[in-house]
């Protein structure tokens, strides 16, 4: 295990200071341990080191932190694809090569990321306890360690979604195959692989410990922090996978507290707003220009999308939408390109804020478990709430072709027909998000892109996959079986 530690990436640095290369040449014991940890402030500043690692360059132009693998996780879905090669970005990932190349600087990354947040968050949490505080400053403690412990906690679960056969929520499963290394101490130490039931186990433990320290705690200074909200979101996201059905509901009724839908849906996702839980907000100096989020999915400005690469959603998703459903209006033909995604658009401007949770995911995620445990009624309110807010309601021009009928209709199905319904809405919903490849690995469900409008001449392979795949599981990079004698690699 490579000690990738982030503590030199403040805001104070240039951006050309913060490749991946650079966080590597820093020693950490000396600085950490003897600088740092000597009041909260030196806690902070770490902690503020992982925020910015979310969303800074990583020296290559498919790797700009959280959106770049929220990226590439919906390229290795079917409801999001690209429509030529274009400069090459991405293209690994959609044609199920960079997560099943052990020698893949891509896969390498993500693995790397991951673990230099979680290495970054045990520092703290080795440390934090023991730097004075006055009673006045014990909110800020719990502020900051809190916010550590929800770090930890969402880059295990990451890691071991992707780099581990899936949880199976069914009754009576172990859950005993091979999940992740745990990693609970700032060492290099080897680490073998805890078991997936092991691995969740943790995850709820930090976040439910995490929950209980933020009750007591200081209000985030922005968005690009954790609070109670965003806690609460991931473990909305952990319960939904896991198949706890109650708690996925509570969670996401608490995750999405005080904030409200997006009014305007099509606004471009730009700029942090009310429905943001989670996001990052970026300033001039942090922006990464082609290597960005935007670059690569807004077809309207400058980057690789505007030259050519643009970003299509599937038919299936698209046609099932009603005419009267904003997000609908987001997909518009270029040239020859018939439903090119719109969803994110920068406004002409390079300096865009990420978004990484949403309240609207969170009412899928009730909608969804409400109907997995039979309370159907409950399960078509919450999704009634949610759409009636994506809905167009009215028309200025009084001659459109869309039918007259202006509310949503709360649907009437029950039972899988009424899981089916929302899911296909959630795919819809959370198109560019980063959440269809967990949905099919969490589902158990297969990948078909055949007949949903992809050019088959760009998918190499990878036309379609069965539940279980082994090609739905990350491999091992090289670079941690070389240093973990401990390490065991998944099936080739």
């Amino acid at each position: 295990m490579k000690r990738n530690f982030i503590i030199i990436l403040l805001a104070s640095l240039s951006l050309a200071a913060c490749s991946k290369d650079y966080l590597e040449t820093a020693p950490t014991a000396s600085v950490a341990e003897k600088d740092l940890f000597t009041t909260l402030t030196g806690a902070q500043t770490l902690l503020d080191g992982i925020h910015r690692h979310t969303y800074t360059f990583h020296g290559a132009h498919d790797k700009f932190g959280q959106k770049a693998i929220d990226y590439a996780m919906d390229c290795l879905g079917e409801d999001f694809y690209p429509t030529e090669r274009g400069y090459g970005w991405f293209v690994g990932w959609y044609q199920y090569i960079e997560h099943r190349n052990i020698n893949s600087a891509n896969l390498e990354y993500v693995w790397s990321y991951y673990y230099d947040i979680i290495q970054n968050a045990n520092l703290i949490l080795a440390n934090i306890d023991n730097i004075p505080v006055v009673e006045a400053q014990v909110p800020l403690k719990n502020n900051i360690k809190a916010q550590a412990l929800t770090y930890r906690a969402y880059a295990h679960y990451m890691l071991v979604q992707l780099y581990a056969d899936r949880y199976d929520f069914a009754s009576g499963a172990t859950n005993s195959h091979l999940g992740v290394p745990v990693r609970l101490t700032p060492d290099a130490d080897p680490v073998p692989r805890s078991t997936v039931a092991q691995v969740y186990t943790q995850v709820k433990k930090d976040l439910t410990d995490a929950l209980t320290l933020f009750v007591n705690s200081s209000a985030r200074v922005n968005i690009s922090h954790i609070n109670i909200n965003v806690a609460s979101a991931i473990a909305a996201r952990v319960a939904l996978t896991t198949g706890d059905w109650a708690n996925a509901v509570t969670y996401a009724k608490e995750a999405r507290t005080g904030r409200t839908l997006e009014a305007d849906y099509t606004y471009g996702w730009n700029k942090a707003s009310t429905e943001w839980i989670w996001g990052a907000l970026l300033i001039d100096e942090q922006q990464t220009s082609y290597a960005s989020f935007f670059s690569h999915i807004d077809p309207n400005f400058g980057g690789y999308a505007a030259l050519g690469n643009h970003k299509l959603i599937s038919t299936s998703v698209y046609n099932y939408m009603n005419d009267r459903d904003a997000r609908k209006t987001l997909f518009q033909p270029v040239g020859s390109k018939p439903l090119v995604g719109f969803k994110f658009n920068g406004d002409g401007e390079w300096t865009n804020d990420y978004l990484y949770i949403k309240a609207g995911e969170m009412y899928f995620i009730e909608a969804e478990a409400e109907a997995r445990r039979g309370n159907n009624p409950e399960a078509q309110e919450v999704l009634k709430q949610l759409l009636t807010a994506r809905w167009i309601s009215k028309y200025e021009d009084e001659t459109s072709s869309i039918p007259a009928d202006q509310a949503y209709v709360e649907t009437s199905l029950t039972g899988e027909a009424l899981i089916e319904h929302i899911l296909m809405h959630r795919r819809a919903e959370l198109w560019g998000d980063g959440q269809r490849f967990l949905d099919i690995k969490r589902l158990n469900k297969g990948m078909d892109r055949r007949d949903l409008g992809h050019n088959p001449a760009q998918w190499n392979a990878a036309s379609n996959f069965s539940a279980g795949d082994k090609n739905f599981v990350f491999l091992i990079p090289k670079q941690e079986m070389d240093a973990n004698p401990e390490m065991v690699q998944n099936p080739l």
